[in-house]
């Protein structure tokens, strides 16, 4: 079977650094719910962020990024997340809080085009806010495992969505 190019879905983060493991929690249920299997979607997984997106996005029509991230200067709270679909009102390589990797997903994605990466027509980019990355663990705090699951659903609808229009 030949990997689709039309839509990837990314997790991003360390599955054992507590609520870090959020994106790749997210991703793993999507991957496992029995409404997507037939679709042609790509499951990522990335403990790496950073530049290393790239690669796993490159040459797909859609990309949905899901990572762990820290946002409480927005107001935030631990298990709530956050959606950017315009990406064009962010400057090419801005550094934007929405990664704990280091280099924020927006701004790897603004140097992209510069790198010769043919960066998806559409980008989505959901953050989780975190409670507690700092101690070696499998398990999500409560707040954090909530939100999973709720952004579980939201962008399965999401996904659905995609493959309607």
């Amino acid at each position: 079977m030949t990997e689709s190019k039309f839509l990837v879905v990314l997790g991003v983060g360390n599955a054992i650094r507590m609520d870090d493991g959020a994106g790749i929690r997210v991703v793993e249920c999507l991957e496992q719910d029995p409404s997507l299997k037939h679709l042609e979607i790509s499951f990522k997984y990335l403990n790496t962020g950073g530049f290393d997106i790239l690669d796993e996005i490159d040459g797909y029509k859609i990309a949905i990024i899901v990572d762990a991230a820290s946002m409480t200067d927005q107001g935030l709270k631990p298990g709530e997340f956050f959606h950017i679909c315009d990406l064009g009102k962010y400057a090419k390589g801005q550094p934007v809080g929405v990664s704990s990797h280091g280099v924020g997903v927006l701004q790897v994605l603004g140097y992209a085009e510069a790198g010769g990466y043919q960066v998806p027509n559409q980008i989505e980019v959901y953050g989780i806010q975190v409670k507690e990355t700092g101690f070696f663990s499998e398990e999500l705090t409560p707040e954090v495992a909530d939100g999973v699951k709720k952004l579980v659903n939201v962008l399965r609808e999401s996904i659905l969505n995609i493959f309607k229009a």
